[in-house]
């Protein structure tokens, strides 16, 4: 990756040999590029909720999910944890008192190196504690929660995106693993 390492608020994936095709659906919308690992795309959009909106209208064949990015940074393994404790601190006022929340992580790259279950277990485990200080008292809910903190590790570039289940509702395209 080059221009957009640092600068992407959108991770399409594509259907199975797709990348070409949906890079060609969705040009005209922002700024796309293909990353180092099949089948994922990082963009730059001046307006995600426009964004979505256009995709859901078009629904390009080639796509297979969307996840909106509000953060992107560079991370390294060895201070992962410490990095992303950090970085979800700062999502911890959009979940309110009585919300339910997860955390989905998926890395591309670093296998054998970083467990992704983990990775959320402990993300999960400090951010409940955060909140708890707070008297929020949150609950954990895998399926289907109030709001899903999404980071997608792509190398040694991360991007950390908040999804509400209304967005999630709304469009069909939107979800994290």
């Amino acid at each position: 990756m080059s221009r957009l390492d640092l600068d992407w608020n959108i991770l399409l994936t594509s259907r199975k040999d797709e990348e070409r095709a949906l890079l060609k659906e969705v040009e005209e919308l922002g700024i796309f590029m293909r990353t180092d690992f099949k089948g994922i795309l990082v963009g730059k959009v001046k307006d995600v909720e426009k964004f979505m909106e256009e995709i859901s209208r078009r629904m390009p064949y080639s796509l297979s999910w969307v996840i909106p990015i509000e953060e992107a940074f560079p991370v390294s393994v060895e201070r992962l944890m410490e990095t992303l404790r950090s970085r979800i601190e700062r999502y911890a006022d959009r979940i309110n008192p009585g919300e339910t929340f997860c955390i989905k992580f998926e890395r591309r790259g670093f296998r054998g190196r970083i467990s992704s279950m983990d990775v959320e277990m402990e993300l999960g485990a400090h951010l409940s504690a955060l909140l708890n200080r707070s008297g929020k008292n949150p609950k954990v809910e895998l399926r289907d929660p109030d709001k899903l903190i999404s980071i997608q590790m792509i190398g040694n570039l991360c991007g950390i995106g908040i999804i509400a289940k209304a967005t999630r509702a709304k469009y069909s395209f939107v979800r994290a693993k």
